[in-house]
């Protein structure tokens, strides 16, 4: 059986290649979104804006320049980011970060204390705010991701259905992906606390698999009607699912979404073979743990 997020990544990858004529997609339900009836285009200014996307964003004439700049931090880059990635760059290699750990722990759950410390590295990846020190990049996949729903929130505003209708329409499941993902964070987060409360090597090792797989649910989303999609309902939604609809954006407005793969940064962030390397003895001889 194909597991539900190697589905999501090769839609995404489908995406890219299909021409504008043969994307479709469910009817977004705008009133999932938290943010959906308390946002008004005016309230698109308390967001700053930063220009130099005009270049890079080019191709779309019905786009208004506003949401090219929100499009372009989700995609391009973000200002407050490690090295200035783009949110979605920034959320899936803290989740890569939190992915990597929680393998670690796995490893030898009859050292609690490893397992434990390795959960400080989990949340930190997951949400700086409540474990300030870890082995993540400070920014936390959890404000990254928040922040692709604000800024997918605040493109779809500035562009009526009729001007951008493949924004309008793919936006609200920005939104609602991001959303879910963030949600799916703060579970996983939930899950972390309990394994560093437990002092039962079984009981560790169990919570440990329930977080390796919230993990890969706010990755890459969750099948949980089994029809064979994610996202098709609410509460299916992972990062994967909000990188999907982007591309579908980019592609029917005639733009080159930059990749979104972050394999590239491992070394120059100074993350070694994180996320790629399934040997975790090795990675964590590597990282001194």
């Amino acid at each position: 059986m194909v597991p539900p997020y190697s589905i999501a990544a090769r839609l995404l990858r489908v995406a890219l290649l299909l021409p504008p004529a043969a994307v479709h997609a469910q009817d977004p339900d705008p009133g999932r979104s938290s943010l959906a009836g308390r946002l008004t285009p005016a309230d698109t200014a308390v967001v700053p804006l930063v220009t130099g996307f005009e270049g890079v964003l080019e191709g779309s004439a019905a786009l208004p320049q506003e949401a090219l700049v929100h499009l372009g931090y989700i995609a391009e880059r973000y200002p407050d980011a490690p090295s200035e990635l783009s949110l979605l760059k920034a959320a899936m290699l803290e989740g890569e970060i939190a992915a990597a750990w929680a393998r670690v722990s796995g490893v030898d759950t009859l050292d609690l204390e490893r397992t434990h410390r390795a959960m400080d590295n989990v949340i930190h990846a997951l949400d700086p705010e409540r474990m300030p020190d870890g082995a993540g990049m400070g920014f936390g996949f959890l404000r990254a991701a928040q922040a692709v729903g604000l800024h997918a929130q605040l493109a779809t505003l500035t562009a009526s259905d009729t001007v951008a209708p493949a924004l309008a329409f793919h936006g609200p499941f920005m939104v609602r992906a991001a959303s879910e993902a963030g949600a799916r964070a703060d579970d996983a987060v939930a899950l972390a606390r309990r394994i560093q409360g437990t002092s039962d090597p079984r009981s560790a090792l169990r919570l440990v698999e329930q977080l390796s797989e919230a993990l890969r649910s706010m990755m890459y989303g969750e099948d949980r009607d089994r029809d064979g999609r994610i996202g098709h309902v609410s509460g299916e939604g992972g990062i994967a699912q909000a990188a999907y609809h982007l591309a579908l954006i980019y592609r029917v407005e005639g733009m080159a979404l930059p990749g979104l793969r972050p394999q590239n940064l491992y070394d120059s962030l100074g993350l070694d073979t994180l996320g790629r390397q399934p040997d975790s003895v090795r990675f964590r001889r590597r990282r001194g743990f």
